[in-house]
């Protein structure tokens, strides 16, 4: 799905905010939005969309961000004492290969995507809304078309200036993009809805500060129809990966300097099914967390660093699944390198669920727990001129599979050029290359994607 525009150094750094699975660090003035919080497991990478739970292991870095208006936008519509960002998003697309497999069937799409902001504009407190559409309708292979949409809503209560409540829920339908190994039979996109909810709390003891938190995410699958090898048109049952996720913690950071600030932070990260055992007679509930010590180094308008390492894990109630112990680790950079350069880095590692099987030649069917991720990428924003930007980023994941002999190598890159053709338009020009090299040659695939879009980013 092609992104909405990023035209500014704010939103790449947006863009970059780490999402690591741990207890983030938070300016106890902001309110962080709904895919960003306290003890939430992320199952989308850095580009600060809103997540999409269960996707193919490898993330694609994207230059937008959908959760937040970028600077070039911020010339509000005032509604009382909310401002509006209402921005509309038009693009072609040239697909190289829809359905993602090693016979690649290329296909143009049209993506339509309205999306808007309501944000809170007052000295104490905030209350902020969102809500966007996705609307994407191919040439040819008219059962790829999706439609997707999100609403959300956050708030924060501040006590004083050290010290608040916060919390958000977020309601939305997403698909499942088919490179996904849980989604490769359907004869259309998995259909699945989500609803996430979080709350915590935000102290500063003079240089120490304190951060509780939770969040509760259920996903529920649709079925998806499938043609069988004879011919005979079936569903394949979702409703067994539907299930809850259970998040929350505390994190305690050390100011050392106004620009240095180590942490330690402890995240539970409980799993339960709504149906067990599933189709395949396993049970997938599991109890997890992830322990970790990190630091963050804030240089005000030239670098923000996010880096932390530790341990994590998840245990499953069934003894056929495997539990995994691993090391956690990841960082994410923000670097003003030149006065129009902005060099950004991201760095995860994540346990993922997954619902993949596997007949043995024995003829006994194993299944994997999940898989573990471990995701870098790399990107740079450019402006050459008031008018012109330039943007580009590499990638690569590792998605090795608990329980079973698998692993994926996803390879990407992609790059944007964008005009300005006023305060209420911009036009981009993008490429985004995908390829997976799998353990199992049958799933490899290379994606080429072209995307030539216009952006209305509506205002005063």
């Amino acid at each position: 799905m092609k992104p909405r525009l990023s035209l500014s150094a704010a939103a790449v750094m947006a863009a970059c905010a780490l999402a690591s699975g741990a207890l983030l660090a938070q300016d106890k003035s902001i309110v962080t939005t709904p895919d960003r919080e306290i003890g939430e497991t992320p199952t989308q990478g850095p580009e600060g969309l809103p997540p999409r739970p269960g996707p193919a292991p490898g993330r694609a870095v994207r230059p937008g961000d959908a959760s937040q208006p970028s600077d070039d936008q911020r010339k509000p519509i005032q509604v009382g004492s909310f401002l509006l960002y209402p921005e509309l998003v038009a693009n072609w697309m040239y697909d190289s290969n829809v359905f993602y497999t090693n016979r690649a069937i290329g296909d143009h799409a049209t993506l339509f995507s309205p999306a808007v902001w309501l944000q809170s504009n007052w000295s104490q407190h905030a209350l902020n809304f969102y809500g966007s559409a996705d609307f994407t309708n191919y040439s040819t292979y008219t059962v790829e078309d999706t439609t997707d949409w999100r609403v959300a809503v956050e708030g924060r209560y501040d006590f004083n200036t050290d010290t608040n409540v916060y919390g958000g829920y977020r309601h939305g339908r997403e698909h499942q993009d088919r490179e996904s190994p849980d989604n490769r039979n359907g004869i259309k996109p998995t259909i699945y809805y989500q609803d996430r909810a979080y709350a915590g709390f935000f102290k500063q003891f003079d240089k120490i500060s304190v951060r509780i938190g939770g969040t509760w995410q259920h996903l529920d699958y649709e079925d998806t129809p499938f043609i069988t090898t004879t011919g005979t048109p079936r569903l394949i049952n979702n409703d067994d990966r539907d299930r809850s996720q259970y998040t929350g913690g505390v994190r305690v950071g050390y100011e050392i300097s106004p620009r240095i600030e180590p942490y330690v932070q402890v995240a539970l990260d409980n799993r339960r099914y709504d149906n067990q055992p599933d189709d395949g007679g396993f049970y997938r509930n599991s109890n997890g967390g992830r322990y970790l010590a990190g630091v963050r180094w804030n240089v005000p308008k030239k670098l923000k660093l996010d880096a932390f390492a530790g341990y994590m894990n998840q245990n499953y109630d069934d003894a056929r699944l495997q539990s995994v112990s691993t090391p956690a680790f990841g960082a994410s950079l923000v670097w003003a390198a030149l006065t129009n350069l902005t060099l950004s880095g991201y760095l995860d590692r994540t346990i993922e669920e997954t619902t993949l099987t596997q007949t043995l030649p024995s003829g006994d069917l194993v299944s994997a727990s999940s898989y573990t991720n471990s995701y870098l990428s790399v990107g740079a924003n450019y402006r050459l001129t008031g008018n012109w930007v330039l943007q580009g980023n590499v990638s690569y994941s590792e998605a090795k599979y608990n329980g079973l002999p698998r692993t994926d190598d996803y390879y990407g890159f992609g790059g944007s050029v964008i005009y300005k053709l006023s305060k209420n338009a911009y036009i981009d020009l993008s490429y985004a290359y995908r390829n997976l090299h799998s353990s199992v040659p049958t799933e490899n695939f290379i994606k080429r994607q072209t995307f030539l879009g216009i952006a209305f980013p509506i205002s005063n």
